[in-house]
């Protein structure tokens, strides 16, 4: 007898898909043929198609967002090795998938504005500057890390690590500078 396939397995099974293959890796004919179910089992859980990506990106911002700022503990050092660890491949797919479907890009509008919002609150209490200022570091902090990811697809550990040193550096000298002034 086969197991149900579990919504939560069609998540992860499209987030898998999504790293391997980009957007065409969600369509429905490629998720139930890599999965080895039927259409009846992917509509057991989701109304249609646009249901099972709506619950797609839901899921990932629950996984690769909110359970890792709630386990950073409010703690930048914490976080960067928190966001390290993450499959990067699927932020990529899911970047890509946002300029394809304007729906995923309205999200992930939303999922960049919180971790943007959550940089900022934690430069802010740790470094006591301006809200302004902080929102500003945090901008440019998630921008290069989506470059990052952009750019050194296959070497992000490495770069990462090296370019975190070179941004704690920047940091420093740009606090160094407004406290003087």
């Amino acid at each position: 007898m086969t197991v149900r396939f579990s919504k939560e397995g069609w998540l992860k099974a499209g987030l898998e898909q999504l790293a391997q293959l980009g957007p065409d890796g969600v369509k429905l004919a490629n998720l139930c043929k890599t999965q080895g179910r039927t259409t009846g089992a992917f509509y057991f859980h989701f109304k249609d198609h646009a249901a099972f990506v709506a619950d797609l990106i839901a899921y990932w911002e629950k996984t690769h967002t909110d359970d890792v700022m709630a386990a950073s503990g409010a703690q930048a050092e914490h976080l960067n090795i928190l966001v390290m660890d993450l499959d990067h491949r699927i932020e990529i797919a899911m970047r890509l998938f946002g300029y394809q479907n304007r729906m995923v890009g309205t999200k992930l509008a939303a999922i960049d504005e919180k971790r943007i919002g959550f940089l900022a609150s934690l430069h802010a209490q740790s470094a006591a500057m301006e809200a302004a200022s902080a929102r500003d570091l945090a901008e440019l902090e998630y921008a290069a890390f989506v470059g990052t990811q952009m750019l050194w697809q296959n070497d992000l550990p490495a770069q990462g690590k090296k370019l975190g040193v070179a941004f704690d550096s920047l940091v420093a000298a740009y606090l160094k500078r407004t406290r003087v002034e």
